[in-house]
């Protein structure tokens, strides 16, 4: 049977007239081809997939891993291969991008590479080390608990150059591109350095013109990002702060007061402006002991150049913008002011 069809297959192409049908074969089988590879095939075995490798993970749990999302087929002689090349405490934790049935040799240069999954990281002004923790916990899947441990511990803060107990203030609001799952010291470093690399040395012969350390006008500019919304009136805030700190006065900020507390409140109570805190300024004179929070450029800009006024008061319009005032009696009024403004609208 097998003899008569070759015969017939070979006494098929001498015809000239079926160079045709023999066009049509090769395409037809190359859309059979097609269709079973787009079709038939299962399609989570085409294109990438991103693979979490856990932190403190063995080479057995990694190869478990690999081989359950099918990254590759034999765990054994993948575990196996990195043995051989004594690679087996060099895996990093971390997420990555592999291929399906990839190459055992590939898969373990990407892991010695390191993680490559890249993630944005938008950290706005005004926050703090908590609520930071808390975006790249969900944005970039660090340990939140490990990293504010880490940015209030003394040796890493000093040996990131901050002469302070803890790196509140000095995480600067920017967008960053992180590693998923990136160490909490390594998007510590980046943060603090893009803090200090701003504070340039014409800032710091400005600070010891002022009177004042890094971390004391840092501490104001945190102030002057929770209470001010405007940019204009930054600079403005800035000069109501250090007047009353010239004259020994409370600085009486309600951002202090609100760090104070356990929970952000949406008004703060008379009651609340007696809790007992160093870093209420109500009952404190001069600096809360650190920054109440990350400020942008434009606050730290106003800290370290304040406008030059005799204002001692402000109180918010409502709007984001304050009036200001040089004597108590002028901020009666000012409140007074606001007082109707609110009942009339």
């Amino acid at each position: 049977m097998k003899l008569r069809l070759l015969l017939f297959w070979k006494h098929f192409l001498r015809r000239k007239d079926n160079k045709y049908f023999i066009l049509l074969t090769i395409l037809f089988i190359l859309i059979v081809l097609l269709v079973f590879t787009v079709i038939l095939l299962p399609h989570k075995h085409i294109g990438m997939i991103t693979v979490k490798i856990p932190k403190g993970a063995n080479l057995k749990e990694i190869a478990n891993i690999l081989k359950k999302n099918k990254v590759i087929q034999d765990k054994e002689g993948f575990i196996v291969l990195v043995k051989l090349y004594g690679k087996g405490e060099k895996l990093q934790a971390g997420w990555y991008k592999f291929s399906y049935i990839m190459n055992p040799r590939k898969v373990l240069a990407t892991l010695l590479k390191g993680p490559m999954v890249k993630v944005k990281v938008v950290i706005p002004e005004g926050l703090t080390i908590e609520e930071i923790a808390h975006i790249l916990k969900q944005k970039a899947d660090i340990d939140s608990l490990n990293f504010v441990n880490l940015a209030r511990d003394d040796f890493f803060v000093h040996s990131a150059g901050i002469n302070a107990n803890t790196a509140e203030g000095f995480l600067f609001p920017n967008t960053y591109i992180f590693s998923k799952g990136e160490s909490s010291s390594s998007i510590l470093s980046v943060m603090i350095k893009k803090t200090l690399n701003i504070i340039d040395d014409s800032l710091r012969e400005r600070a010891m013109e002022m009177g004042y350390t890094i971390e004391q006008i840092i501490t104001v500019a945190s102030m002057i990002e929770k209470e001010a919304m405007l940019d204009r009136e930054r600079p403005i805030i800035a000069s109501v702060i250090y007047n009353r700190l010239k004259r020994r006065m409370r600085l009486q900020v309600d951002a202090t007061v609100q760090y104070a507390l356990p929970a952000h409140k949406n008004k703060l109570l008379y009651s609340d402006l007696r809790v007992k805190s160093p870093y209420n300024t109500y009952i404190h004179r001069g600096l809360p002991p650190g920054p109440i929070a990350s400020p942008g450029l434009k606050s730290i800009e106003a800290a370290f150049h304040p406008a030059r006024t005799h204002y001692l008061y402000y109180v918010s319009r409502g709007d984001g913008s304050h009036i200001f005032s040089k004597t108590m009696k002028a901020h009666i009024k000012a409140k007074r002011r606001v007082q109707r403004m609110r009942r009339n609208s």
